[in-house]
């Protein structure tokens, strides 16, 4: 049983594994990778690819780690095409932003149209872009959350998948916030891929 709020009716094909695209450190990465099922092939996350444009990124470490192939491309029209041709080459269906700080091209979007989930801290509408996070606390919000979605040509706006809310206490801080928020996309991501994959 999954904890949270909602989750749409989207299905999409019978995949084989998926392509993580990230700028950062990782941790959503890493929360993939931990959900992998030792024992049970139904619940493993098969992570054939990491991708980054950036090449100091800690993400690609913790995918090395895992002897999981890596690739560094900081020019978003070459990533576009090495993601596309690695994607074709591992039978992947499905491409998952973790972090991924750049934004993707109109054309890519479209090729991949259905095949590409996002993780926003928020719940979306609400706080598109950057510093999500931040921008509840300094409003004064008493709920946020996070929210995983489509990846359409604009910014935060496709269709939801699955969103969980958390609540904003008085004593908490920004940093037990972040913490908050971030032990949700942790377990929420992970889960909604494995229901993707299955479909």
């Amino acid at each position: 049983m999954f904890n949270y709020a909602c989750i749409s009716n989207a299905r999409i094909s019978i995949m084989s594994g998926i392509v993580v695209l990230l700028s950062g450190s990782g941790t959503n990465l890493q929360a993939i990778l931990n959900a992998k099922h030792p024992y049970t092939g139904a619940d493993k996350i098969d992570v054939k690819y990491v991708i980054s444009d950036n090449p100091k990124a800690f993400g690609l470490e913790r995918a090395q780690k895992e002897k999981i192939p890596t690739l560094s491309q900081p020019n978003i029209k070459l990533l576009e095409k090495s993601v596309t041709k690695l994607a074709k080459a591992n039978k992947v269906d499905l491409i998952v932003l973790a972090g991924f700080m750049k934004l993707l091209s109109a054309g890519f979007v479209r090729r991949w149209e259905s095949h590409i989930i996002n993780i926003h801290p928020s719940l979306l509408p609400a706080f598109k872009g950057a510093g999500a996070i931040n921008r509840a606390y300094d409003y004064g919000c008493r709920m946020t959350g996070v929210t995983i979605h489509y990846v359409d040509k604009g910014m935060d706006t496709g269709k939801i998948i699955a969103q969980q809310e958390c609540r904003i206490s008085k004593r908490d801080t920004l940093q037990t916030l972040e913490k908050k928020i971030h032990k949700i996309e942790h377990k929420l991501y992970p889960n909604v891929i494995k229901e993707l994959l299955k479909k």
